[in-house]
């Protein structure tokens, strides 16, 4: 078991796989320009409660000997006899990702991750998983990867088959140094790489295709659109998660979501105000779509209702209420619910403009 919140192994680790993964390098200005990949969240440290205490003392790693509804489960089994290359590779990675542990395991090529979702994403504050699998030939090929998907497409790298689509597992091209090479490739690696290119700020330019709209005035509206409908899954796949925990992960399921629900609903309410997906800020000229204001105040009722169950308290009254628009017309305010539905969609317009456009484009060079 493995969770990833850019605080997992050492900073000299951490540096090096953030490097080979194209991400920056996080630094706080206020620790003397010192990176703070290792620095843990303030939610992290020693709570009162028993709940948060939980949380906190979750194992960054650790080993079950129980796998029964892990994706991989029936690829190999205990018994069977593995190459001294594999197993040193594997323990390797065991080493990397946390210091002292058990030297051989029933299942080593077995694991279980999960990713909290990074601050400043449509995916703050989620948690997501993936089963990996690591074949006979590891590490002369990757792992396998599957994404725990609730049946949701969150990310263009992420199916809602549960397939993960990066060129380090060997599932989209890339040149060779984004490829796996055995002799230097590692979990962590894999794992940052999830957190940093997939689950990115905005994954719209994950899209096949679509970079070059990021120079164009069709890209920001088209990512905007996107990391709105993203957000909302992201909101899906915590009820999801709340409600089917994947084994060996349930109090920490619940202690994550009972510690950041108040800050969860914060953010809500300020996206339900008219901030943009991803900031807090209110009042700016890219704020959100009134269709998503309205799809947050909604959804976020379920999502609070999950809350209630863990045990946090007077949630309720402070989620905020769909916005409502003013009219012209003599009838006065109209629900956002309701006034939703007459708000052009500025992205599909767009969408339909590039169509046309490359249509004619066609039709003139024929």
């Amino acid at each position: 078991m493995v969770i990833v919140n850019r605080s997992c192994g050492s900073n000299e680790e951490l540096s090096k796989a953030y490097y080979e993964a194209g991400i920056p390098e996080v630094i706080d200005k206020k620790n003397k320009g010192k990176s703070i990949l290792n620095y843990q969240p303030w939610w992290f440290p020693n709570f009162s409660s028993k709940r948060t205490s939980a949380r906190a003392n979750f194992k960054r790693f650790d080993s079950v000997q129980h796998f029964s509804d892990h994706h991989y489960v029936l690829k190999g089994n205990a018994s069977k006899q593995h190459s001294r290359t594999w197993a040193k590779k594997i323990q390797a990675d065991w080493k990397i990702l946390e210091k002292d542990l058990p030297a051989c395991e029933s299942r080593m090529d077995l694991m279980r991750a999960v990713i909290v979702g990074a601050e400043g994403t449509p995916y703050h504050d989620g948690l997501f998983f993936f089963d990996i699998h690591f074949p006979d030939t590891y590490p002369s090929v990757p792992p396998m990867v599957h994404y725990h998907s609730g049946g949701l497409t969150i990310n263009p790298n992420l199916y809602n088959s549960g397939h993960v689509c990066l060129s380090l597992l060997g599932t989209w091209y890339g040149n060779t140094r984004e490829n796996w090479l055995p002799q230097e490739s590692t979990m962590l690696q894999l794992l940052v790489s999830i957190q940093g290119l997939i689950l990115n700020r905005k994954p719209y330019y994950n899209e096949p295709f679509v970079g070059w709209t990021k120079w164009t005035p069709l890209g920001e509206p088209f990512s905007k659109g996107y990391s709105e409908n993203v957000f909302i899954l992201s909101l899906r796949t915590m009820v999801y998660i709340m409600r089917k925990p994947p084994n060996h992960f349930e109090e920490f399921v619940r202690s994550h979501y009972f510690v950041r629900a108040s800050d969860i609903v914060k953010a809500a309410n300020a996206y339900i105000d008219g901030a943009p997906v991803g900031s807090i800020v209110k009042g700016t000229s890219q704020g959100g779509s009134m269709k998503f204001r309205t799809e947050v105040a909604v959804f976020m009722k379920t999502v609070v209702d999950e809350f209630v169950k863990l045990g946090v308290k007077e949630l309720q009254d402070k989620l905020k209420p769909p916005p409502v628009i003013h009219t012209n017309t003599s009838s006065g305010p109209v629900p956002g619910h309701l006034a939703m539905i007459q708000e052009p969609d500025i992205a599909s317009s767009l969408k339909m403009s590039l169509i046309k456009g490359i249509a004619r484009f066609k039709l003139i060079s024929t």
